[in-house]
């Protein structure tokens, strides 16, 4: 495999906080041995998962499976069932090195009961609907050791070429885009690896990323979804309006009253090549401007919520955005990672001197303008990958559930991933400890789910 990193990869390429993981959790006995040759298996199976990033002379990023190390496995003994996050979080501590990759990494929890698997990626080979499939495919190849390779064929991309409708790009948005890129052109900063480090470790030493997780039962999950049905909407909708909700109760509404909440959209049965049980990165998504009415009731709330969701979900205005983000220079979308977090980098660090001058060039287009979006960024992010209809038998082993994990973001207070399988919804909560303390995200998240009728 050799290919460009297109434009929908190319979001996460120099972001200091874009790991994502999950946690496949069976009931059973995982000998590391096993693992070990369903890892070969599933990297033949989904090349991303063996890749590294080569830069080529004009420092345009390609995926390359030439000379990367195998995927980094550890076995560690499982006490407790609260084990997967202390081992995550210190997963989240280690960056992913581009260059000589691999983007993957494993975490056996082992224990002749429960046995626990960590999948921990960066965001740039994949979004949650392939780290969903990914372990699927691994607790095949464990369950079955005689199973063949599943042998994919070339994968669709989210590419112009393989998008849904004809996008036509108005000439006063090209004319826009193209002068973006001159002025950038004659201000450019090429950020490399090295930069990159800086701000990763930066990021750590500022922030400290938390995880609270919520695991209902099945009757709960149940229970939930019928609850939903009645009310005519989605799962989805009544999650994003009650953590609003808890949010605005617990700490009071936001500056201005309305925020925008980011929808992300699973495009990947939206193609024209359709992308089937492939690995790789097709999430999108869009913004939606909504505030909670305490006057009303909380699923009157939910309902107004999904109504305004279904009537902006258009999906031609999201192909088209992917298409006008294709022609921005790439590298500008690099750059704006260290609009973000450049700031924080020490005056002992190695690339202190580049990356502050650029903060600090209010001249720089790429800066000038991605200074401008922090105050426009969304509060509250819910990303549902849904019921995953998967088996629940894997050989000797059965599936208990998925637990889906993304990264924190001082610039979004609310970061919550959520997934169902075995009849099992469970959902996290991504945050910095400095942006909301742990004991009022607890009360949030308690609050949250007293709207949802799942108080304990």
């Amino acid at each position: 495999m050799k290919r460009k990193l297109n434009s929908f990869e190319r979001r996460f390429f120099r972001s200091p906080n874009q790991t994502i993981s999950i946690v496949a959790r069976v009931k059973g006995f995982i000998s590391e041995d096993d693992l070990r040759i369903a890892l070969n298996k599933v990297r033949q199976q989904h090349p991303l998962v063996g890749a590294r990033i080569y830069l080529d002379e004009n420092n345009e990023p390609w995926y390359i499976n030439e000379k990367v190390l195998e995927n980094p496995l550890r076995v560690v003994q499982r006490t407790s069932d609260e084990d997967w996050n202390r081992e995550l979080l210190n997963e989240y501590k280690i960056r992913f090195k581009l260059a000589t990759g691999p983007l993957a990494r494993f975490v056996l929890l082992q224990s002749h009961e429960i046995s626990e698997i960590l999948i921990i990626c960066h965001h740039v080979i994949c979004d949650g609907t392939s780290l969903a499939i990914l372990a699927r495919d691994l607790l095949l190849y464990v369950g079955d050791p005689d199973r063949k390779v599943i042998e994919m064929p070339e994968p669709p991309l989210a590419t112009p070429d393989n998008f849904p409708i004809d996008i036509k790009i108005g000439k006063a948005i090209k004319f826009a885009i193209n002068t973006l890129n001159k002025k950038w052109q004659k201000s450019k900063v090429i950020f490399d690896e090295e930069d990159e480090d800086n701000i990763f470790r930066a990021f750590l030493d500022n922030y400290n990323f938390n995880i609270i997780s919520v695991e209902l039962s099945e009757e709960e999950t149940s229970n939930l979804v019928d609850n939903c049905r009645q009310h005519g909407l989605t799962v989805n909708s009544a999650l994003n309006t009650a953590f609003l909700a808890a949010r605005n109760s617990i700490r009071g509404p936001f500056k201005g009253g309305k925020r925008n909440i980011m929808v992300p959209v699973n495009t990947r049965k939206r193609y024209s090549k359709p992308i089937g049980e492939n690995f790789g990165v097709y999430i999108s998504g869009f913004e939606l401007e909504f505030s909670y009415n305490p006057k009303k009731g909380f699923w009157e709330n939910a309902k107004i919520y999904n109504d305004k969701a279904k009537e902006n979900l258009y999906i031609k205005k999201i192909f088209q955005f992917a298409a006008i983000t294709e022609i921005v220079d790439q590298s500008m979308v690099d750059a704006r990672q260290f609009t973000f977090f450049g700031n924080l980098v020490p005056s002992n660090f190695s690339r202190y001197e580049k990356i502050h001058t650029y903060c600090n060039d209010e001249k720089n287009i790429a800066n000038k303008r991605a200074k401008k979006q922090i105050p426009k960024l969304p509060v509250l992010a819910i990303t549902n990958l849904g019921l995953l209809d998967y088996p629940t038998k894997y050989g000797s082993l059965e599936l208990d559930r998925f637990i889906f994990v993304t990264s924190g973001t001082p610039y979004i207070e609310l970061v919550i991933p959520a997934v169902t399988v075995a009849g099992k919804l469970t959902l996290t909560i991504n945050y910095l400890e400095e942006t909301t303390d742990t004991p009022t995200m607890e009360r949030i998240k308690n609050k949250a789910l007293k709207y949802l009728g799942l108080a304990k």
